[in-house]
């Protein structure tokens, strides 16, 4: 579904990500985890179209977006959810819901999908008519990710969808995530929060200073003490998080 091939950003004359090369497949969830700075974000970035690389090849469903506008991938069915949450804040849940199904091309289109969705979001449900801002940490995100499958994307490109939230509500948030395999959207999930994201990942990859150093099953790189002490934060070797 997604596949870069020794894909390089920059900054200005600074290399934000070195050939780094990843696939994603329809119906799995790969988790990229690193520290803060390790090039994640202008990775998704490149990948949505928000900032081209400057080498390197990008393909989605087989066609090359590596030169495309965000406008036109997010067309072909990837979507990107940006860190931090972003939401209209005074308008109701349901317009938030709605302004996302701005690709189906018509309102009635629109109710049907909202009415598809509502049943995987029942805090949702039950808060239509509020404000955006009177949500909690965790229901906001839920809003987003809500607002994001309007569109019937076929895969999601999520950063940072922890950020800020309380424990229970990232694992909640992530499970949530990880559910959306079964409906067979593919899921490019990066996080700071390595231990929560590789518990709920198919694959992982750990990146630091614009390059992938590490890659394979969750529980190896949690398993292997250097990369768990070094690049996955308190995520203790050998372990594997419960996220249900």
């Amino acid at each position: 579904m997604l596949e870069l091939t020794n894909v390089q950003v920059q900054h200005g004359a600074t290399v934000a990500v070195r050939d780094v090369s990843l696939r994603v497949a329809a119906g799995e969830l790969l988790a990229l985890v690193g520290s803060n700075g390790a090039g994640k974000s202008s990775l998704a970035r490149a990948i949505s179209g928000t900032h081209r690389p400057v080498r390197g090849g990008i393909r989605f469903c087989g066609t090359d977006i590596a030169r495309l506008d965000a406008p036109a991938i997010s067309a072909l069915g990837l979507t990107h959810l940006a860190e931090g949450r972003p939401l209209a804040p005074t308008l109701s849940v349901r317009d938030n819901l709605l302004s996302g199904a701005y690709l189906l091309g018509s309102m009635a289109r629109a109710r049907l999908r909202l009415a598809e969705l509502l049943p995987l979001f029942p805090a949702l449900a039950e808060r239509l008519e509020r404000p955006a801002a009177t949500l909690s940490g965790g229901e906001r995100q839920w809003l987003v990710v809500a607002r994001a499958l309007m569109a019937r994307p076929k895969l999601l490109l999520i950063d940072e969808p922890t950020l800020g939230l309380a424990p229970r509500a990232a694992r909640e948030t992530l499970q949530l995530v990880a559910d959306l395999r079964q409906y067979g959207t593919g899921i490019l999930l990066i996080e700071q929060n390595a231990a929560l994201a590789l518990g709920v990942a198919d694959r992982g990859l750990v990146m630091n200073g614009g390059q992938i150093i590490a890659q394979g099953a969750p529980r190896d790189l949690l398993s292997d003490p250097a990369l768990a002490l070094s690049y996955l934060g308190a995520a203790k070797p050998g372990t594997v998080p419960c996220v249900t």
